[in-house]
């Protein structure tokens, strides 16, 4: 009797390369994705780029931050890339998007993370933590310094927090700013004027119609993703429409707002303060104005890390692995031609 030829397993790739400990995929969800995947992929996890480079000619599955524009053409036989950024306009690069290879993220693995961390740094602003964390420092009692001040003390009860994007991230600071007592109005792309507003939402916009909600915001939070049609809207337009009396607050992307429009607007008092997580350049640069200004709070982009991050990324891949194997629609999957 003839012996049966196995048909070769194509390889499933895992690149993970990152300098910081918390971003590298966890041993113990390594071993998951191996014992899942490894029945019916050659799970590959090469050490560097070019021995990446080497098993992608024959890999269906990435599972990687990423795949530079260079090594597109390489990965001839790749049908799909699962990243662990939950934000993906650092992964679609042109070449990507003329390719046909699917694309989903791992959005929602860091959404509690980045709504309490705004929460962290409104609190800081409105009740002068920040100030006080820097006078303690310096051994300085400054109560008095903390009267009259900009943003002025103040209770967040009955304030409006306007969310510029209501996705995964927006609904999690939405239930928490509802915990508050504050007023949650919310603009989404995919609202109309008749659009009912979810539960712990008080007013559901359209874009169009963003300015409103603008006008009206205390606190405006931008958690857009971002795409040409987002890069620097928080210019002078926004800044101007803004209460004097109101806080931005970016845990989106850094190119979301016009870093020289903010500047001017700190120093010139058309808002009261601004709490930023993220940048245009990263690291900020030392000669940027914003390190100087004592209205605005800065964190290095940091608003989405905690120890499990790495975890569920893994876990929603592994989910996403079965759905492909039996031809359900992916999670997260990116829609391309919109960039999110």
């Amino acid at each position: 009797m003839p012996q049966r030829t196995l048909k070769p397993r194509p390889p499933m790739v895992i690149y993970l390369p990152h300098p910081l400990p918390i971003w590298r995929l966890p041993q113990g969800a390594l071993e998951r994705i191996r014992k899942a995947a490894g029945k019916l992929y050659d799970v590959e996890v090469p050490r560097d780029e070019r021995e990446l480079e080497q098993v992608l000619p024959e890999a269906e599955i990435l599972y990687a931050w990423g795949l530079t524009g260079r090594l597109v053409p390489v990965a001839k036989r790749l049908r799909w890339l699962h990243t662990p950024l939950s934000g993906v306009d650092r992964v679609l690069n042109p070449e990507l998007l003329k390719a046909s290879i699917r694309v989903t993220s791992s959005r929602g693995v860091n959404s509690v993370a980045v709504a309490e961390h705004t929460f962290g740094m409104v609190l800081a602003l409105t009740r002068g933590i920040a100030q006080a964390a820097r006078a303690q420092a310096e051994r300085r009692w400054i109560q008095g310094d903390l009267y009259g001040r900009k943003p002025p003390l103040a209770e967040l009860h009955g304030k409006v927090i306007g969310l510029y994007g209501f996705g995964e991230i927006g609904r999690e600071i939405a239930s928490r700013a509802h915990a508050f007592g504050m007023k949650v109005w919310a603009v989404s792309r995919s609202a109309t004027g008749k659009s009912r507003p979810p539960h712990g939402v008080d007013r559901l916009l359209p874009a169009k119609r963003a300015e409103t909600m603008v006008k009206a915001a205390d606190v405006l939070v931008l958690a857009l993703p971002l795409t040409e049609a987002t890069r620097g809207i928080a210019g002078e337009r926004l800044l101007h429409a803004m209460k004097p009396t109101a806080i931005l607050v970016n845990i989106g992307r850094g190119a979301l707002v016009q870093e020289p429009a903010l500047t001017r607007a700190m120093r010139e008092g058309w808002i009261a303060g601004a709490a930023l997580d993220v940048f245009v350049h990263e690291p900020l640069p030392v000669e940027s104005p914003l390190w100087k200004l004592s209205n605005v709070l800065m964190t290095p982009h940091v608003a989405g890390t905690h120890p499990d991050y790495m975890a569920r990324s893994a876990g929603i891949f592994l989910d996403n692995l079965k759905r492909f194997r039996a031809g359900k629609a992916l999670l997260n999957e990116v829609d391309l031609p919109a960039g999110y």
